[in-house]
C-alpha cells in the first residue's frame, strides 16, 4: 500500500483550514496546518510535505515571502506549492509564477473537491508549469 501523500496547508482562517483539511483527509491525504508563514516555513522544512498549500495573506511571513524562502533553501527548492488565495492581483500571480508555484487558485471559486483534484494533478505530474485559475474547470463543469 502506497503511503498517503502529506500536505502542508498554510492558512490563517481556522474555519477554512478545517474545511479544506477535512476534505483532503477524506481523500486520503495526511494534512498538517500552519496558521502563519513562519510556522509554515518551519513545518515545510521539518515535514518535507509532498505539496504545500499556501495562502498569500498570512501573518508573520506572507505566502510569497515563504515561497521565496523555500526556493532559496537547497532542501526545499523543488517543493511543490499550490497557491490558494482570495487575491487575483496580476502582480502577485506573476510573482508566484516566477517563484515556480505549480498552481494559483482563487478561493472565491474553490470548492474543496477542486482543491483535492488540483493537488492530485500536481502530484501525479510533478509539474512546475503554472496553472492560473485552474478552478475555471469547476465553473465550466457546473
Amino acid at each position: 500500500m502506497a503511503p498517503q501523500p502529506r500536505v502542508l496547508m498554510v492558512e490563517d482562517h481556522p474555519d477554512l483550514a478545517e474545511l479544506y483539511q477535512f476534505k483532503l483527509q477524506l481523500e486520503g491525504y495526511r494534512v498538517a496546518v500552519a496558521s502563519n508563514g513562519v510556522a509554515g516555513l518551519e513545518l515545510a522544512r521539518a515535514l518535507k510535505p509532498d505539496v504545500v498549500l499556501l495562502d498569500i495573506h498570512v501573518p508573520q511571513l506572507d505566502g510569497l515571502q515563504l515561497l521565496a524562502a523555500l526556493r532559496e533553501d537547497e532542501a526545499t527548492r523543488d517543493q511543490l506549492v499550490v497557491v490558494f488565495t482570495e487575491d487575483d492581483n496580476p502582480q502577485l500571480i506573476q510573482e508566484a509564477e516566477r517563484l515556480q508555484a505549480a498552481a494559483y487558485l482563487l478561493k472565491a471559486h474553490l470548492l474543496p473537491r477542486l482543491l483535492s483534484e488540483t493537488i492530485g494533478e500536481v502530484l501525479r505530474s510533478n509539474r512546475t508549469e503554472f496553472l492560473v485559475e485552474a478552478n475555471q474547470r469547476d465553473q465550466q463543469a457546473s
